[in-house]
């Protein structure tokens, strides 16, 4: 209960915990485990008028953020206690443990395994700081950003501040990306007690980095983060972003962020190094064995993760040309193997994401049928892809029958209902079959042998 009051609901950390510990009991991840999966109410929060859902994203922002005179309180351990309590008495066969993918969501379900993510999101409230002002943001926050660090001897803190993607929350709160450096009790001791003896640990590996700039031990600040602005265009704003900024009502006309010292590990899915020591030691200690998953993007292990669901299921007789593509934190684990459907997770609904997923649809076997869900993060930020886009192009890639499921299209991409409607889409799908007995790691390694990879994922 604790520490269920200081982590974030929308975070992809947090929804990894939350649905594979859902599927490892045969329950599902509904309205991201935190509400009711009603198209009803989504169809009604989705019908209001623009200003006043763009108020209710701003509302969800200040109830999810920390009150600053509770910052103090906040322990990562607190949070590992959380996660750890999330799934069963073990053994487990697998851990998977690092960076956050959606595509790693539905390969620690397939075999089984527990997650255990790296970084972890706490949001601050705050209503003082003005989204196109990061230097006043850095200002304001480094207290804070150095009392989390100094609190939390485990973790690295990166606030994160992105007028972008996440303009509607931050007018009411922080983002305080929580990233591990070394296991902590929790963690340590769950993958000793849970994890079967020979047991094997994936660790999960996304290289990707970006600019930051230190505030204190441990503690740094990120401006920008993976979407449809670059990290060129957030340090050096164009007229592309002046346009936004003009749309937005915005004071500004130009991002001014403080001179970055370092590249770091990206702040929500960047893997840090300095976790891999303490697993190995672990590992070497009770005999498991350690695998390692790395590719740079998170949306890299995409194409991967769906062509081993379809060599999968086609070993089990099962149909391997009904594809459905998940978006952000809108997935459900149960649900597709349940429907026996071949996952791709998109990061988000950007252009990069949508740039990935065309050149997989352009390269791969083609899909009888292809089912799209998005996510809405409250406003047209710079990048996102319309929804005509997104139609057109599973439409021209699948052989019969390409749609867009879960999303009230007038409102896209302030579709406030979003969360409470795409679990019950994804149940009306046809098709329903028993859930297949997990895949081992030789599995995996079997398909890899054959699998004609483009050197973008590694599999160690």
């Amino acid at each position: 209960m604790r520490a269920a009051r200081f982590h974030t609901d929308f975070d992809s950390g947090v929804n990894m915990v939350r649905a594979l510990g859902r599927f490892l009991r045969g329950r599902d991840h509904g309205a991201m485990s935190v509400g009711p999966a009603s198209p009803l109410l989504a169809d009604v929060a989705a019908k209001l008028p623009y200003a006043v859902r763009r108020r209710a994203y701003i509302g969800m922002g200040l109830q999810q953020g920390v009150p600053l005179h509770r910052v103090h309180d906040v322990r990562s351990e607190d949070i590992a206690h959380w996660i750890t309590e999330q799934y069963g008495p073990g053994p487990y066969p697998v851990i998977v443990i690092g960076s956050a993918s959606g595509a790693v969501l539905h390969l620690a379900a397939a075999l089984g395994a527990p997650y255990l993510p790296q970084t972890t999101l706490v949001s601050v409230r705050d209503r003082a700081t003005h989204p196109d002002d990061p230097a006043d943001a850095i200002d304001r926050l480094a207290p804070i950003t150095r009392l989390l660090a100094r609190n939390n001897p485990d973790i690295s803190v990166y606030h994160m501040h992105d007028p972008a993607q996440d303009r509607p929350m931050l007018q009411g709160m922080a983002y305080m990306r929580l990233k591990r450096a070394r296991l902590g009790d929790r963690l340590r001791r769950f993958i000793a007690e849970r994890l079967a003896p020979g047991g094997t640990v994936i660790q999960v590996e996304c290289t990707r980095t970006w600019r930051s700039r230190a505030v204190g031990e441990r503690a740094y600040f990120q401006f920008g983060c993976l979407g449809g602005v670059s990290e060129e265009e957030y340090h050096n704003s164009g007229g592309r972003i002046a346009e936004y900024l003009a749309a937005e009502g915005s004071e500004y006309r130009v991002w001014e962020p403080p001179e970055s010292d370092a590249r770091r590990a990206e702040a929500e899915w960047g893997f840090d190094d300095a976790l891999s020591a303490e697993v190995r030691e672990l590992a070497d200690t009770h005999g498991f064995t350690v695998r390692r998953l790395v590719a740079e993007e998170p949306q890299e292990f995409s194409p991967l993760v769906a062509d081993l669901h379809r060599w999968w299921y086609g070993r089990l007789d099962r149909p391997t040309d009904r594809l459905l593509a998940e978006c952000y934190v809108q997935w459900d684990p149960m649900w597709v193997l349940r429907l026996g459907v071949v996952p791709f997770w998109l990061r988000f609904n950007m252009e990069p994401s949508y740039q990935e997923f065309a050149g997989y649809l352009a390269d791969a076997e083609p899909y009888r049928t292809i089912h799209l869900n998005l996510f809405s993060q409250g406003l047209r930020s710079p990048g996102v892809v319309g929804i005509d886009r997104w139609r057109k192009l599973i439409q021209e890639h699948a052989r019969e029958h390409g749609e867009i499921i879960g999303v009230d299209e007038r409102s896209y991409p302030a579709d406030l209902g979003s969360s409470l409607r795409f679990q019950p889409a994804f149940a009306e799908l046809p098709g329903r079959f028993p859930i297949p007995s997990p895949l081992r790691v030789d599995d995996i390694d079997t398909f890899v042998e054959g699998y004609a990879a483009d050197g973008r994922v590694s599999w160690r």
